[in-house]
Order: C-alpha cells, then structure tokens, then sequence
C-alpha cells in the first residue's frame, strides 16, 4: 500500500534553479512534505544558496570561515504563539554534491537526507547533547525508509 504523502505542508521556493545534479522542486517537496510530523496546515521556505552566500551564513552565525551544506532557521518569533510557519531552510546545493561525491553517496540520498535533516530542525529536534542526537537520528532514519532511501549513517 502506497504511502499518503503528507499536503498539509507548504513549501515555497526561493532562487531555487535546478542546476546540473540538483533535485527537481517536485522532489524537494515531496522530501519536505513526508519530513513534516504535524497534522495542521503549515509552511516552509526553501532557499538555494551560493558558495558565497553560506560562507556568509556560516560565518554570521557559526563564526565558521567554510560554507556549511545547509542551514535551518525556525521561526522563533512565533514559538511561544505557534503560527502555520515552520521556518526557512537554506540549502548550498554546490557543498551537498561535493559531499555526495567525497563519501560516494547517491546525490538525491545526500539531498533529501539534507532536507529531512533540516525539517527536522524546524520542528524542534536538535542534536546538542547525545541522548537528543540519537533521537533525531533515530527519526532521521525512518523518514529516509519511508522516502525509499536507506539509513544515511550507514554507507556500504
């Protein structure tokens, strides 16, 4: 029996241009949509970002000189009053298909796993302390077999 993929979710694409080993919209929407746990309407951004511009990030808010693969930023100004806006996820399409090929990963594998990754992010999980890391890749882990993906901590 096939899954029901979740239409609650929202996804909004911002500078999203499929390049060469890029995913289609189509993907990353459905990658988002499966990746979201609640039941009420909600959204999400998804930005592409350049080489540049996560360096830029990443040193804004990690003190960090690389550019990172992909960066969550939930919508804290409506925790404490909860609105139907999970948050933005910004995505260095360039540093994910440099990753996927430094550890011979199937690119799509890297991206959705990037994307459940952050979703994941948005609706609270962290991965801080040990026992919350396990948690969340615990749940990283059944979100991939439910996308059709294997357990993205394990390669071969």
């Amino acid at each position: 029996m096939k899954k029901e993929i979740n239409k609650s979710l929202s996804v909004k694409f911002i500078d999203y241009e499929v390049h060469d080993g890029y995913p289609s919209i189509y993907k990353m929407r459905k990658w988002a949509r499966e990746s979201y746990l609640g039941k009420n309407k909600n959204s999400v951004n998804i930005k592409l970002a350049s080489v540049n511009e996560m360096k830029c990030l990443s040193k804004k808010y990690f003190n960090k000189r690389k550019p990172c693969n992909i960066l969550s930023f939930p919508d804290v100004l409506t925790q404490s009053n909860p609105s139907d806006f999970l948050g933005d996820i910004i995505i260095c399409g360039e540093v994910v298909n440099k990753e996927s090929k430094k550890f011979n990963i199937d690119s799509d594998k890297r991206w959705a796993h990037m994307v459940v990754h952050s979703m994941l992010h948005l609706q609270g999980y962290d991965h801080m302390l040990e026992k919350n890391k396990l948690i969340m890749e615990k749940k990283e882990i059944y979100l991939m077999n439910q996308i059709g993906f294997s357990n993205p901590y394990y390669e071969n």
